[in-house]
């Protein structure tokens, strides 16, 4: 009877352990219902770097500072381009005051041509006016002398009289020459008060040039102003101070990190896929994820890279090729901040039954 009881005990025992064998060879052979795939939090940096050189005299933030669009972060040494612009400055005050002067001096100039201009012109009708009367009395001169002549041949007249006559004659001739020389003189006042004109063109000339020296001067100002903007350095986008790249006080390049910005409301999972699973991926699906600490949370695929990366294993099987990833990336909330960036998360992916 004992021996009856000890092996049925032993069958019994048997039976256990061949039933957990076969429950282990099922689950070890049972294909898996979801693929957990390592993951990584990651985002796009923004850069924060300065227009120009200089030494850096403010730096307003640090690593892990939230940080508004348009907030001064840094400041760059500015006196040099506050003294180039003073420069500018000055330099437009004086060719303004030279345009202020040449504009007073061609005013006056053009009143006091054309007051020339016309005295010269009445010089001219006056002398010209002259010259008539002159030409008129010499010729009733030589009328009156020929009149004498005869006269005096017919010894109606004296020798005196033909005297008085001849030299009245000579006189209104002599007016008619100096009538014809001054018309000359006052014609060639005329022309030169004329000539004048070409002065007044040459004056307005040069206020023109310095008209064109002041915009030049203006748009060094501007440029000077412009680049004194840039001394500033403001966020460009409004996030979290994510790494510090140079100190206050430091001599930073034109183009240099200052520091690193990161929007914490844009976040994402980056995770690989090999190319087995990647078919049921789709864009739009929504996949568990988990974090270090245990927590999960839903994550959205918003992202499916369309070809495939580098091999990520080496198969050495004449069967198959090499095993490639596809990149995809779920959108996840991170309103409780509980995310960063670098942290590991796991994708937990489904995977449908294959026939």
């Amino acid at each position: 009877m004992h021996t009856f009881h000890s092996m049925a005990k032993r069958l019994l025992i048997l039976a256990l352990l061949a039933g957990a064998a076969s429950g282990a060879y099922y689950l070890y052979t049972r294909p898996p219902t979801a693929l957990v795939l390592t993951g990584i939090v990651t985002t796009h940096d923004v850069v924060v770097a300065p227009q120009i050189g200089g030494r850096l005299v403010q730096l307003a933030v640090k690593e892990g500072d939230s940080v508004a669009v348009g907030q001064a972060i840094a400041e760059i040494e500015p006196a040099e381009l506050e003294a180039e612009r003073a420069y500018y400055d000055h330099s437009a005050e004086g060719v303004q005051s030279q345009i202020r002067e040449g504009e007073a001096a061609l005013r006056f100039q053009q009143r006091q041509l054309t007051d020339q201009i016309a005295q010269a012109e009445a010089s001219v009708a006056n002398a010209a006016a002259q010259a008539a009367a002159a030409s008129a009395d010499a010729e009733r001169a030589k009328s009156g002398m020929e009149r004498t002549r005869e006269l005096f041949k017919a010894q109606l007249a004296t020798g005196q009289a033909m005297d008085d006559a001849r030299t009245g004659y000579d006189a209104a001739q002599a007016r008619v020459e100096s009538g014809a020389r001054q018309v000359d003189v006052a014609k060639a006042t005329l022309a030169l008060a004329r000539t004048n004109a070409e002065q007044v063109e040459m004056r307005r000339s040069q206020i023109q040039t310095s008209q064109s020296q002041l915009a030049a001067v203006g748009a060094q100002r501007s440029k000077a102003d412009v680049r004194l903007g840039f001394t500033r350095v403001v966020a460009p986008v409004a996030g979290v101070v994510d790494v510090q790249a140079a100190r206050q006080g430091e001599v930073v390049n034109a183009g240099q990190t200052l520091l690193t910005l990161i929007n914490p409301d844009d976040l994402w999972v980056r995770a690989d896929i090999e190319e087995t699973y990647i078919e049921q991926v789709k864009i739009g699906d929504t996949l568990t994820v988990r974090l270090p600490s245990g927590e999960e949370r839903t994550g959205t695929v918003y992202y499916r890279r369309a070809d495939a990366s580098f091999a990520t294993q080496r198969d050495v099987s004449r069967t198959k090729r090499d095993i490639r990833t596809f990149e995809t990336r779920l959108r996840l909330d991170n309103a409780d901040r509980h995310l960063a960036v670098g942290m590991t998360a796991y994708v937990l992916l489904p995977l449908q039954a294959t026939r």
